[in-house]
């Protein structure tokens, strides 16, 4: 194949036995074996990118075809940030990508691969309407939001979505009544503000008292009221 200290062999895929020996023009050598040995060079096989609403930490995922899996901040250098088929990212408030490797013996998997910690943005009840009423009856509140769709509730958590909309029409109601808005983009859910449906006690006119004359005057009549100007 060749002749020299040293032989580069073809472009191999698999280990493969040469064999070397040396000759002063009279005498020749038996031959030996050398080895050019072909590790297996490790793969990432799947990655597991997360995402979360607002700022925290997210769990990242990876698998390796053999070797150990490390986690980086850089796409290359740097040291490595953990070991394992999952990390769990520092308190970030910005999608951020990270890179993961695998490394089986002597070799690793090349190129590290990206994954990505995505932050999605909470949307926000931006502002709400309370209404007011006199007496029993319906109440219309209002809201309005950065984006998503407004959906309407009667408790503070949980319970069942009463109407979607940037407004609510109560049912009837007699007592002060607060219900609760939020809204949703499909992906990032806002915490529940509250608005209030005032129910304003209606004054009556509890009693009254007529008067008579006999001929033409004036004639002094009377009257009473729960409260309120008569």
């Amino acid at each position: 194949l060749t002749t020299g200290t040293s032989y580069t062999t073809p472009s191999i895929s698999v280990t493969t036995t040469y064999y070397v020996e040396t000759s002063d023009g009279t005498c020749t050598s038996s031959r030996s074996a050398v080895l050019a040995t072909v590790n297996t060079q490790p793969t990432i096989t799947a990655t597991t990118p997360a995402a979360i609403c607002g700022s925290g930490t997210v769990t990242l995922g990876a698998t390796a075809s053999s070797g150990v899996i490390s986690w980086y901040s850089a796409s290359t250098g740097g040291t490595a940030l953990a070991t394992g088929t999952s990390f769990t990212t520092p308190f970030i408030t910005a999608t951020t990508t990270y890179y993961v490797e695998s490394v089986a013996g002597a070799c690793n998997s090349g190129t590290r691969v990206a994954v990505t910690a995505t932050i999605n943005t909470i949307p926000t009840v931006t502002t709400t309407s309370p209404a007011s009423i006199c007496g029993t009856g319906t109440a219309t509140l209002g809201a309005t939001a950065s984006s998503g769709t407004l959906s309407w509730f009667n408790v503070a958590t949980g319970g069942s979505v009463l109407t979607t909309g940037t407004s609510y029409t109560t049912p009837s109601i007699s007592t002060t009544t607060t219900y609760y808005v939020e809204t949703s983009d499909g992906t990032c859910t806002s915490s529940r503000s509250a608005v209030l449906a005032t129910v304003n006690t209606q004054p009556t006119i509890t009693a009254t008292t007529p008067a008579a004359i006999c001929g033409s005057g004036t004639v002094a009549l009377g009257a009473t009221a729960s409260s309120g100007v008569i």
